[in-house]
């Protein structure tokens, strides 16, 4: 069974999602503000609903301390829906947006879609002077680790298997954000800067193709083998 944190203030709404995610098999652990949140970090969770208005911690806040310690994926629920809000929740570390009102059904399908792309389990992978820990979403330069947000490792893996070929921002905002995002392209480039502050020295493969959109690239490195 599943189990999902449930980080919202409002009765109702808490209410609401338990009834429907507990009659689809899932475990819903409920936290009514950010503090209570906090203090259930230490139990594992295969996901996390987070509200974003909620008194002591808002959401952006208790994402912010949570990504220090994990990678949980993270679905933001708010009732704010301009595009700055949206952007604000991905540069911390979120996964996914859904804004009030919202379907259940449709709350219930982001949340199977990013726990079961978290479960798949493959094997180490390497490219150029990257290695890649799928299982934990790290990867590794130079015997260094370094841990990447689920939309971070999601990216990078999206560019190697398109290596070499042009992807536009509209299509990486579909892969990786789906059809049903609703923000617009500097979500992408707001990515794509986090992911090249985590590569460091290899931040060069990550080309940026003016006015088109991104290109992963190694020729570099292939010269020097």
């Amino acid at each position: 069974m599943y189990r999902i944190l449930l980080v919202e203030d409002e009765t109702l709404i808490r209410n609401f999602i338990k009834e429907y995610f507990t009659n689809k098999g899932l475990e819903i652990i409920e936290a009514c503000d950010g503090l209570e949140a906090i203090s259930l970090f230490n139990e594992d969770f295969d996901l996390v609903l987070l509200d974003v208005m909620m008194p002591h911690l808002n959401g952006y806040e208790v994402c912010e301390k949570l990504r220090k310690i994990k990678q949980t994926p993270i679905i933001f629920i708010s009732a704010l829906f301009e595009d700055e809000n949206q952007l604000q929740a991905y540069e911390l570390g979120g996964d996914d947006y859904i804004t009030k009102p919202f379907k259940p059904s449709l709350l219930y399908a982001k949340c199977m879609a990013l726990i079961k792309r978290d479960k798949k389990l493959q094997p180490t992978l390497q490219i150029g002077k990257i290695i890649l820990h799928p299982d934990t979403h790290e990867i590794e330069i130079n015997q260094e680790k370094r841990s990447l947000s689920n939309k971070e490792f999601n990216l990078l893996m999206y560019f190697i298997e398109n290596k070499g070929i042009l992807l536009s921002r509209e299509q990486i905002l579909d892969k990786i954000w789906g059809y049903d995002f609703y923000g617009d392209a500097r979500a992408v480039d707001t990515y794509v800067k986090m992911l090249r502050k985590n590569l460091k020295e290899c931040s060069y493969y990550i080309q940026t193709i003016i006015k088109s959109g991104y290109r992963f690239s190694i020729e570099g490195d292939e010269h020097e083998k």
